[in-house]
């Protein structure tokens, strides 16, 4: 590259410059200098395990065998972006976890698995691999803050060797990392009590929000609540049901006396830019919450 961009600088001032002539631009250039070792590689574009030269490794190449009492060890956050990063994914395809094994000649064998997400490339988990294998001499993956640090790490075009195999069984022995829910997402919703909860009274307003939420308003109608602060931004609210006269044949007797609400509105302020967000909820025998919220209204009375 530095001899390409080299010929073509010299090409424009041919140009430019009177008098210059091309003839000389044929003529062999003189030797340059060898560029430094690469610290890392692209993945290669055969099928052929590629043995890099012993100034980028260990000076012994890559067989794929594993080196004698290999243990596990789990890739972290930085070493998984760095495989992402050599890998050449991001955004549309990442990879989640991953985890490393010792080779032989002092090589380790890196097994990452693949997570594709929701993109306009046309890459689905049919036509992506579920795992992708790399190769390093250091067992940090370059990640190092010398900067003369001349460990390489480069993409394995199959999962072929004792090695990637052991690394690939230790992937799955990794679970997989749970999803980063928006703060807004009910999914995140878990019924644990905050720490320090208390009983509060849920407001005429929000108890009208409620009415909407449970799809009810003229027979049935929400007229006391009481609420407590859940995970997060979450609030879980129990409010007490009240029978009207109608004609739909709703009763006391057939209408529970209780409905259960899960909302974010006490969480947002007035200049609050995030959505409200409220729904019911049939609680299970762990929401703590919920039966905090129930001891609470009926206290209340």
């Amino acid at each position: 590259m530095r001899r390409l961009a080299g010929l073509l600088g010299a090409v424009l001032a041919a140009v430019l410059l009177p008098g210059c002539s091309l003839a000389w631009m044929f003529e062999d250039p003189p030797p340059a200098s060898p560029p430094p070792p690469l610290v890392t590689s692209p993945p290669p574009s055969s099928s052929e395990t590629p043995t890099p030269t012993p100034t980028q490794s260990t000076g012994k190449p890559y067989t794929g065998k594993l080196a004698k009492g290999a243990t596990c060890v789990k890739l972290d956050a930085d070493q998984l972006a760095e495989a992402e990063r050599i890998g050449l994914v991001g955004a549309a395809i990442t990879y989640p976890r991953g985890a490393m094994v010792k080779s032989t000649g002092g090589w380790w064998t890196v097994a990452v698995s693949t997570q594709v997400h929701q993109n306009s490339s046309g890459y689905t988990e049919d036509s992506v691999p579920a795992y992708a294998y790399f190769v390093t001499d250091s067992p940090t993956l370059g990640l190092r803050d010398d900067p003369s640090d001349t460990s390489v790490l480069w993409a394995l075009s199959d999962d072929a060797g004792e090695a990637a195999a052991k690394a690939r069984a230790c992937v799955k022995q990794i679970p997989l990392p749970k999803p980063k829910l928006d703060p807004d997402d009910p999914a995140g919703y878990t019924g644990k009590l905050a720490k320090g909860a208390t009983c509060k009274a849920v407001s005429g307003k929000l108890l009208d929000h409620l009415q909407q939420v449970g799809q009810v308003g003229g027979a049935i109608t929400y007229p006391q609540g009481r609420m407590v602060r859940a995970n997060g931004s979450w609030w879980t609210v129990v409010v007490a049901t009240q029978v009207n006269p109608n004609g739909a044949g709703l009763t006391a007797e057939n209408v529970p006396r209780q409905a259960y609400f899960v909302t974010n509105a006490p969480s947002k302020k007035a200049s609050s830019t995030g959505k409200t967000v409220s729904f019911p909820l049939n609680p299970t025998k762990q929401d703590k919450a919920a039966a905090k919220a129930k001891r609470c209204l009926e206290q209340a009375g």
